[in-house]
C-alpha cells in the first residue's frame, strides 16, 4: 500500500507508518538499489511555505550528523510539491520493543553507544531534545542507532533575545530544566539517556503520575531515582546522569563512558559478560521482522516538540506538528499558568483537583465503528458516514474542552479537527463541521493569547499553529501569530 505516491529515482514497497504530519515508507532508492526509509510529508503541509522550510532544515541539520550510532540521512528534497527525505532504513525495530528481553551487560553497551553518538552531535552543536526509547532504532546486525534529530536546534543560533528558555521533550524522559524552560544544553540530553538506562534496568519509568503534568513536575522535584538491589552497583551512573543540576551530571557522553567501563572494571561478575559482547558485536543480530518494525509515526518532520513552553530559537517553527496527548495537555496546562513550583497549583481554581476519587471524564461511547489504533488516518474516517463522523467529532471537542484539548488534535485521524474537517471535504459547507472547527480554533486561541501574555511564546506558537490547523484563516490566530513573531524579533 504506498497511496500512489511516486518520487523520482525511488521505488516505494510499503507504508512503514503515518502520522498527521507525514508518511514513512519502505522503498528502494534505485540509483543505488539500496533500501532506505522515505519520508513523505503531508500534501496538506506541502502547502505551508514555512512548513516546507522546517522539514527541509530537518534533513540538512541530520545530515551534517554523520557517526555509526546516529541514523544516517542520504537525501531530502522536492518533486511537483511533494516533499521526503530518504534516510537509512533501521530494520530490527525500536529499544522499546526488546527493553524488556535485555540482559544488563546489553543495556549498557546500548547507553554506551547512545552516549557516543550524542557525544558526537553536540561537539557539533546539536542537542538532540528527545532522547527516548521509541527514537532509539537498531541496524540489522545489532548496532543501536539514535534516530530523529529533527527537533534538534543548533546551540550557536541562540541570540540573548531568545533566552527565556524552551522546554522540548517527552515528559517521562524529560530533563528538570526542560520542564522548567530553562536553558538547555548537551547534559538535558544525558538526563534523558539516564531516564532510559533507568527503566531498561528496573524495568519501570523513573517517575510515575496519572498526567503528563505531574510526570514533568516529579522530575523537577523527586529525588534521583533509586535502582533495584540486583543492579545497585549501577547507581553511580543513573546519579551521574540524572542529578537535577546539570553541572553535576557527567560533563559529556565520553565521561559517561568512561565512568560506565570503570565502573564495569570495578566488579568482576559484569565484566566477563560486557568483554563477551564486545568481542561479538555486543548484540546479536536481530531477524528481519514478517511485519513491519513499529515506527514512532509522530517524529515524521522537522519539529516534534513533545513539550513547548518559553521560546529558544526561531518562531517560524511549527512546533505543534508532532505533539502527543500528554505533552499537549502539559503545554496547555502552562498557558493556562500552572505552576512546577507548586504542587498545588496542578489545576486551575475553579476546578477540584482530580483524585483517585474524582478521576477523568471520559467520552460517552457512540454507537459507530471503532477506530483502531492500527489504521491510518484516512482509513479510519472513511469508516465513518458523514452523520457518524460529526456526532464523533463534536462529542471529542466537548470532551476536549473539558479536559485540556485531548482528542481535539490528536491522534491523527482520530480527533475533532481531522474528523470536522474530512466532513467538510465530503460536503463543503457543513454548517455543523464549520461550526465545530471555529469552536476547536476558540478553544487554542484563548490558551495561546494567556500564554503569550505571560511570556510563553512557544506554548503559544504551539497552540496557535494547532488552531490553525483548525481554522487557517482564523483572523485572532493570524493577528497572533503576527504578534508573537514581533516579540521574538524584540520588536
Amino acid at each position: 500500500m504506498t497511496d500512489d505516491v511516486q518520487i523520482p529515482g525511488y521505488k516505494l514497497i510499503r507504508k512503514l507508518g503515518e502520522g498527521g504530519m507525514a508518511t514513512v515508507y519502505l522503498a528502494t532508492q534505485e540509483s543505488l538499489d539500496r533500501e532506505v526509509a522515505l519520508k513523505v510529508m503531508s500534501s496538506v503541509l506541502a502547502a505551508n511555505p514555512t512548513f516546507c522550510e522546517q522539514f527541509m532544515k530537518e534533513g540538512r541539520i541530520t545530515a551534517k550528523l554523520t557517526h555509526p550510532h546516529l541514523m544516517t540521512v542520504h537525501d531530502i528534497g522536492m518533486d511537483h510539491g511533494v516533499y521526503y527525505l530518504a534516510s537509512e532504513f533501521l530494520p530490527a525495530g525500536t529499544l522499546r520493543e526488546r527493553m524488556e528481553k535485555l540482559t544488563t551487560a546489553e543495556t549498557l553497551e546500548i547507553a554506551r553507544d547512545i552516549a557516543a553518538g550524542l557525544a558526537y552531535a553536540h561537539e557539533k552543536g546539536f542537542v538532540h531534545r528527545d532522547v527516548k526509547p521509541g527514537n532509539i532504532m537498531f541496524r540489522a546486525n545489532g548496532t543501536a542507532v539514535l534516530a530523529d534529530f529533527g527537533i534538534a536546534k543548533a546551540m550557536k543560533t541562540v541570540s540573548a533575545a531568545t533566552m527565556a528558555g524552551n522546554a522540548i521533550g517527552t515528559p517521562d524522559y524529560m530533563s528538570p530544566e526542560q520542564a522548567q524552560a530553562s536553558m538547555i544544553d548537551g547534559r538535558s540530553d544525558l538526563y534523558s539517556l539516564g531516564a532510559v538506562l533507568f527503566e531498561c534496568l528496573a524495568g519501570e519509568k523513573p517517575y510515575q503520575a496519572n498526567d503528563a503534568y505531574a510526570v514533568a513536575l516529579m522530575h523537577v522535584t523527586e529525588p534521583v531515582p533509586t535502582l533495584p538491589d540486583k543492579v545497585a552497583w549501577l547507581q553511580p551512573l543513573i546519579d551521574g546522569l540524572m542529578a537535577k543540576s546539570p553541572e553535576q551530571r557527567f560533563a559529556n557522553g565520553d565521561a559517561f563512558i568512561a565512568a560506565c567501563d570503570k565502573l564495569i572494571q570495578s566488579n568482576p561478575h559484569a565484566l566477563s559478560a560486557a568483554r563477551e559482547q564486545r568481542g561479538t558485536r555486543k548484540r546479536a543480530a536481530m531477524p528481519r521482522p514478517a511485519t513491519p518494525p513499529s515506527i514512532d509515526t509522530e517524529s515524521t518532520t522537522a519539529s516534534s516538540e513533545a513539550v513547548s513552553l518559553p521560546r529558544l530559537g526561531g518562531g517560524k517553527n511549527l512546533r505543534f506538528a508532532l505533539i502527543g496527548a500528554g505533552a499537549l495537555l502539559l503545554v496547555i496546562a502552562v498557558a493556562l499558568g500552572w505552576r512546577f513550583t507548586n504542587p498545588a497549583a496542578t489545576a486551575p481554581t475553579d476546578v477540584p483537583p482530580r483524585t483517585a476519587e474524582t478521576p477523568r471524564t471520559t467520552p460517552t461511547p457512540v454507537a459507530q465503528p471503532t477506530l483502531s489504533a492500527n489504521d491510518g488516518g484516512n482509513d479510519a474516517l472513511a469508516k465513518l458516514d458523514t452523520p457518524a463522523l460529526l456526532a464523533r467529532a463534536e462529542q471529542y471537542l466537548a470532551y476536549g474542552q473539558k479536559n485540556g484539548g485531548e482528542k481535539m488534535g490528536f491522534p491523527p485521524g482520530d480527533n475533532a479537527i481531522d474528523m470536522f474537517q474530512e466532513a467538510l471535504r465530503r460536503e463543503p459547507g457543513n454548517a455543523r463541521a464549520s461550526a465545530g472547527l471555529a469552536q476547536v480554533a476558540g478553544f487554542y486561541e484563548s490558551g495561546a493569547r494567556t500564554a503569550f501574555k505571560n511570556g510563553l511564546y512557544t506554548g503559544a506558537d504551539v497552540l496557535v499553529e494547532e488552531g490553525l490547523r483548525a481554522e487557517p484563516a482564523n483572523p485572532k490566530l493570524l493577528k497572533l501569530k503576527q504578534d508573537l513573531e514581533k516579540a521574538e524579533q524584540g520588536g
